[in-house]
């Protein structure tokens, strides 16, 4: 008995609230600046007495100065002057193994809450750099893991984008230490020199660039569909030569798509291994494919460049892209800060890792404000190839980014400005409610012995709770299937063995069946309760049970954190529902589990758990 799942609620969300910036750093080595002067555009100094890609704007966190300030955790730091960006000196860190690293204390506690952080560095044998920050322990820390482009040794500017929360809160406003670290080749050497440590002010929201590399007719025909419906645009990396082939969008799709805010962007793909041609010949593709895109009128899209291998690139690629082109975006599989501060090297990842990196990039852009950029390759209905991405994946995408209120933007965004952009979809929150939030439904009862299907049944809109009982060995499955009308299906449960347990979910009003997959004798209680503003917790709230069960109403003003254990050997599933009906999938993994997840429901919310085992929650808010 196989139902297709499919969600398509989207949870309104409050975008997090601009913070207070602070002022100068106390522990500075060099001097702060206020000036608001973004990246040279060209490839040598600024003017102010830095080489790129050393930058102006923002406060200096460390010069590299005084080595002194800097422990070494692996390997060796010495001072390079003659590779100076900044001031008069660069660091070099180094090692004959795998990995070289270099820490820094903050006894006082560095405020980064509001705030980007960037550096510049030369990989000049790495393949992976990663920025630790302890805050205010090694226990609450943020890690950026950023791939360096295959051949790659020069010069360029990282935005520590959050790529990962190992695992905690993290304080931000408390970093007490930062660990700098290169990863090299398998049996090293490793060496990478560093510069201009600074940070600079974060955005007021989250942002996500969709970019739906080649121009595909499905990007056309779906994609552009379901973010018109949403009021968003996209960015479509197109090859001139390309453009009117077979399975892609001709002139007239892409003049529609410009007219509706997208960026038609260079993508030279007809010459993926540009990295190898000679100088001027790289110089002619990457010149001639921004005139073309520019001449069928596409001006501000051909700004952009996006790299055809995008795993690779040289210095010598890298400094032809920046004399052309205003921004640049490549593999990099790691969140940025926004705008970035190294534009011409914006990270990418790819979209169908849906559940191996995209959304969790999409939650800690929402937490922390930073930008992700999403790669969309050619969409699919059913089953998805290695180069492509399913319809059902593409909304889920959709979905979660709407559900954690990114706005979704584009590079044009980024270059001319994002202070007048507000494409998110969530509500100012006017406080907790009073009286009644949602009226009471019906109630149903229904048994069986075995796999079977209920007769049809009505439900209201609002929510429904279920408990349920299973005497069985094998697997227990409980689905909430609509009849008629365009409604999703809801899994109420998903377990196994002998079980006793709760769910809940949000639905349309109609008519319903349940599916039940089952090998022992079940029973069934559906109720839609009443909601009152007397009946919400607010964080922090705890929770436990083994098997399904679920936490809530809550209330939250600006989303909630998580701490999630699990103990069982089977599947784990944690979901969050809005009063609104939303969803949002916060855990699916199996066998235990341990960390902490952030959710963007704001307002009234649930969460629900799907378990085989005993599991604890501890909600708080951000």
């Amino acid at each position: 008995m196989d139902h297709d799942l499919s969600r398509r609620h989207a949870l309104a969300t409050v975008a997090v609230g601009s913070t207070a910036l602070a002022g100068c750093l106390g522990f500075l080595s060099g001097d702060g600046t206020d000036d608001e002067s973004e990246e040279d555009g060209g490839n040598g100094t600024d003017g102010a007495g830095s080489t790129w890609p050393a930058i102006q704007s923002g406060e200096v966190i460390d010069d590299f100065e005084d080595l002194d300030r800097w422990g070494v955790r692996n390997g060796r730091l010495e001072a390079a002057p003659d590779e100076a960006r900044t001031g008069s000196q660069a660091a070099v860190v180094e090692s004959d193994e795998r990995t070289a690293g270099i820490t820094i204390g903050l006894s006082d506690g560095l405020d980064l809450e509001g705030w980007d952080t960037s550096l510049a560095v030369k990989p000049e044998s790495a393949t992976q750099i990663v920025v630790e920050f302890i805050a205010p322990t090694r226990d609450e820390r943020l890690n950026t893991v950023r791939a360096v482009p295959d051949g790659y040794d020069g010069w360029f500017r990282l935005d520590c984008g959050y790529e990962h929360k190992p695992e905690g809160e993290p304080e931000l406003s408390n970093v007490t230490r930062l660990n700098v670290i290169a990863v090299g080749p398998d049996d090293g050497p490793t060496r990478m020199l560093v510069d201009d440590l600074r940070r600079t002010e974060a955005v007021d929201n989250g942002k996500a660039i969709l970019a739906c590399y080649g121009g595909h007719d499905s990007h056309y025909e779906i994609a552009a569909e379901l973010l018109e419906e949403r009021g968003w645009a996209a960015a479509v990396p197109v090859d001139p030569g390309r453009i009117g082939g077979q399975g892609r969008m001709g002139t007239d799709e892409l003049h529609e798509l410009r007219d509706r805010g997208w960026d038609v962007c260079s993508y030279p793909r007809g010459e993926s291994d540009l990295t190898e041609q000679p100088a001027e010949r790289q110089r002619t593709v990457v010149e001639s494919t921004r005139d073309s895109l520019a001449d069928r009128g596409f001006e501000d899209g051909s700004r952009h460049f996006f790299a055809p291998d995008w795993r690779r690139m040289t210095p010598e690629t890298h400094e032809i892209v920046r004399e052309y082109h205003e921004s640049g975006f490549l593999f990099g599989s790691c969140t940025t800060g926004a705008p970035p501060t190294g534009i011409h090297m914006t990270p990418v990842i790819w979209g169908p890792a849906l559940h191996n990196g995209v959304r969790r990039h999409i939650n800690l852009c929402d937490q922390y404000r930073q930008l992700t950029v999403i790669r969309i390759p050619r969409i699919v209905e059913g089953e998805a190839g290695s180069n492509s991405m399913s319809l059902e994946d593409f909304e889920h995408l959709l979905d979660h980014i709407e559900n954690r209120g990114l706005d979704v933007i584009t590079p044009s965004d980024i270059v001319d400005g994002m202070d007048d952009i507000d494409r998110g979809t969530g509500d100012e929150s006017g406080g907790k409610p009073d009286g009644t939030i949602l009226e009471a439904g019906r109630s149903h009862s229904f048994d069986g012995d075995g796999t079977d299907e209920s007769d049809a049944f009505d439900l209201d809109e609002g929510i429904v709770t279920a408990q349920f009982t299973h005497d069985g060995d094998g697997s227990f499955a409980v689905e909430l299937l609509p009849v008629d009308g365009d409604l999703p299906n809801e899994r109420l449960s998903t377990t196994a063995g002998v079980t006793d347990g709760e769910s809940m979910a949000p639905v349309g009003g109609g008519t319903y069946r349940l599916a039940v997959d089952a090998d022992g004798p079940w029973s069934i209680d559906l109720e839609q309760p009443a909601v009152h503003g007397d009946d919400l917790e607010e964080p922090p709230v705890e929770a436990s049970g083994s098997g399904s069960g679920f936490v809530g109403p809550l209330w939250a003003d600006d989303g909630l954190t998580l701490s999630v254990t699990h103990d069982g050997d089977g599947a784990f599933v944690v979901d969050g529902y809005g009063a609104d009906g939303g969803w949002e999938q916060l855990v699916n993994q199996r066998g235990e589990f341990d960390a902490s997840r952030s959710a963007g429901a704001s307002g009234v919310s649930w969460i629900d758990v799907e378990a085989d085992g005993d599991w604890t929650l501890d909600v708080g808010e951000p």
